[in-house]
């Protein structure tokens, strides 16, 4: 378990729980200036979408449930994955942070007190190494430089970092001597658990952070095992799946906070249940129902992830292997294993259901809760995590207007600071 992490406690607020850290005796540090993701540190639920959300859900939640309990976990030291910016400083060194929003400006990160502190260690040790060996920033207006991006993974019982170094160059032979020699002096460190490049010499108007093809990733130092990690706080009846995590997948910023959401999913998955999960990512939520369900079909664009997938539940007990199955292929191809579903588990990217993950959804209607027979053919519960709230209500809005009702809903502060909230 990361640091700061502790006991999930209900504070004096009505429908809000908070969970107390290691640091929970010490001051919380006011906002720092220009640093986007601390802008609601004193008070994550004074966020904005924070409290659009609580508006929205009163308005549209049954009688018997009066409000939307949000949890709220340790204001600081959750962030254990990091993906952040290196552009050329005013005075030529690589300047190391997050874009101001609106902009491409970056705003500098210096100890920023939501990081892990392995993350804050890290970025100190790759500054420090960058203006040592002469790299430089991206500079977006001339499309040249050296360091793009960095991606920063913590290995949360080892507190190593996985570190990915997104190079302006097409191959390590193009990179050629700036980047070895980098990598060799932060080798000096004990730090890392592994460190990785991934090749994107884009132009400056791509958007991607990384790029996705399977070449423009190399190995270039550290452990040749991938980084794994366990939900070690969510209950099972078997042992904890190990989970794969290496730099080409996708991982939840606050890990140990997205714990308690898989926790609260279990709930509602009755046994032997048929489950068809898209966006499954690695299978941090379906690996977690395997003793639950009669069948978990998991799905998701990203090709790396299936392997990661297969790698974990060859692990679980063999009864349990026999109900899992992996298909690569993006949300709107696996749509149509939706109609032979009981329960259909979502997590979507921001930009909230594919069209036609979401005229499957009406297509089959909604049984059971919903006024159909739970013996009819199609799902008859739908379990959405969301991460993007404005996508979030226009897909509900739509769901019930085609049949579907809202039983059920919980808030998660994942990024306590920021003006996001997720919710299930």
């Amino acid at each position: 378990m990361a640091k700061g992490a502790g006991k999930w406690q209900a504070n004096n607020r009505k429908g809000v729980s908070t969970k107390l850290g290691k640091q929970g005796t010490r001051p919380l540090r006011h906002q720092r200036s220009g640093d986007p993701s601390m802008a609601y540190i004193v008070d994550p639920l004074s966020a904005p979408t924070v409290l659009w959300a609580q508006r929205f859900f009163k308005k549209v939640l049954p009688h018997g449930q009066e409000s939307m309990p949000i949890h709220l976990g340790p204001k600081e030291g959750w962030r254990t994955e990091a993906k952040l910016a290196v552009r050329s400083g005013p005075d030529g060194k690589p300047l190391i942070g997050l874009f101001a929003p609106g902009t491409h400006d970056v705003v500098s990160l210096n100890d920023c007190p939501a990081h892990h502190p392995a993350i804050n260690a890290a970025l100190r040790l790759v500054g420090k190494t960058c203006a040592e060996a002469a790299i430089r920033g991206f500079d977006e207006a001339r499309n040249e430089g050296d360091l793009r991006y960095l991606k920063l993974d913590v290995h949360r019982r080892t507190e190593l970092v996985q570190l990915t170094l997104v190079w302006h160059a097409a191959s390590a032979a193009e990179a050629g001597v700036p980047l070895r020699r980098l990598v060799k002096r932060l080798l000096r460190a004990a730090s890392w658990h592994s460190i990785w490049a991934n090749f994107h010499p884009a132009v400056k108007h791509v958007s991607r952070i990384l790029s996705h093809e399977q070449e423009s990733w190399q190995r270039l130092a550290g452990c040749r095992r991938v980084l794994h990690e366990r939900l070690k706080t969510c209950s099972l009846p078997y042992k904890h799946p190990v989970l794969c995590f290496p730099p080409y997948v996708f991982r939840q910023a606050n890990l140990t906070a997205f714990e308690a959401i898989v926790s609260s999913l279990r709930r509602f998955v009755p046994q032997g249940s048929r489950v068809v999960e898209l966006y499954g990512g690695v299978g941090t939520i379906g690996l977690h129902l395997a003793d639950l369900v009669s069948s978990l079909a998991c799905s998701d664009e990203n090709p790396h992830n299936k392997r990661c997938f297969e790698f974990t539940a060859a692990r679980l007990p063999e009864e349990l292997q026999q109900r899992l199955d992996y298909k690569s292929g993006d949300a709107a191809s696996q749509a149509p294993t939706i109609a032979g579903a009981d329960i259909v588990i979502v997590d979507p990217p921001r930009k909230g259901l594919d069209e036609e993950v979401v005229g499957a959804l009406l297509q089959r209607g909604a049984r059971g809760q919903c006024g159909r027979d739970r013996g009819a053919d199609g799902p008859w519960r739908l379990l959405y995590v969301s991460c993007g709230f404005k996508a979030l209500q226009r897909d509900i809005e739509r769901l019930l207007a085609g049949g579907w009702s809202l039983k059920h809903v919980e808030g998660f502060v994942l990024f306590p600071g920021a003006d996001h909230i997720e919710t299930f």
